[in-house]
């Protein structure tokens, strides 16, 4: 059984520190981006996917290495993303000392929160996880996912956000009445 709390967290116009200039700190800074996050990336080399995604929203660039007091601007979260191990360590620790979020890509110990890969259809997201242990699993299953879950699920999302907010109005103090409804209609008008 893991231990794990699953969490969606909201990171608009939170800072977000970045270590690592390759691949894998692309990805994460666009992601980081689109949840609404000010990014700052540190690495001596900057790759062009990050330089592109600078252009999308509220990110520096610093080109060195990774020094020790880096966190001290208050970040709330931080993900190390370098092929170095000894930085990789080192950002876990200032983390860790800091008590903010950070995530070291590829070395679960290193890590306090993982990242799973997601399918998302408008305001719904589904979340995989595999505690860090594989990555690769969690891959495949959101593929499986992706392919499976038909693209109007968004759709659904926002027409049963409003059902929602009609019967609580209806039923203000009857929360199993809504979930009963709001099942029925599910059941009723979809294939999930």
């Amino acid at each position: 059984m893991s231990e794990l709390f699953p969490i969606f967290l909201k990171l608009r116009g939170l800072d977000a520190l970045v270590v690592g200039g390759g691949a894998m700190a692309a990805v994460r800074v666009k992601q980081l981006l689109k949840a609404g996050a000010r990014v700052t990336v540190i690495s001596p080399e900057i790759c062009h996917e990050i330089e592109d995604a600078a252009g999308d929203g509220p990110v520096s660039l610093v080109r060195r290495q990774f020094e020790s007091g880096d966190l001290s601007p208050g970040y709330f979260l931080v993900v190390g993303a370098t092929d170095n191990p000894e930085v990789q360590k080192a950002v876990a620790a200032e983390a860790a000392s800091r008590g903010v979020l950070y995530n070291i890509v590829d070395n679960p110990q290193y890590c306090n929160y993982y990242t799973p890969a997601t399918v998302e259809r408008g305001g719904l997201c589904i979340a995989i996880g595999s505690e860090g242990q594989s990555p690769v699993l969690a891959g495949r299953l959101r593929k499986i996912l992706d392919e499976t879950l038909p693209p109007e699920a968004g759709e659904w999302t926002a027409l049963l956000g409003e059902l929602r907010e009609k019967l609580k109005a209806i039923f203000p103090d009857d929360m199993e009445k809504r979930k009963a409804l709001i099942n029925e209609f599910i059941e009723r008008s979809s294939k999930l």
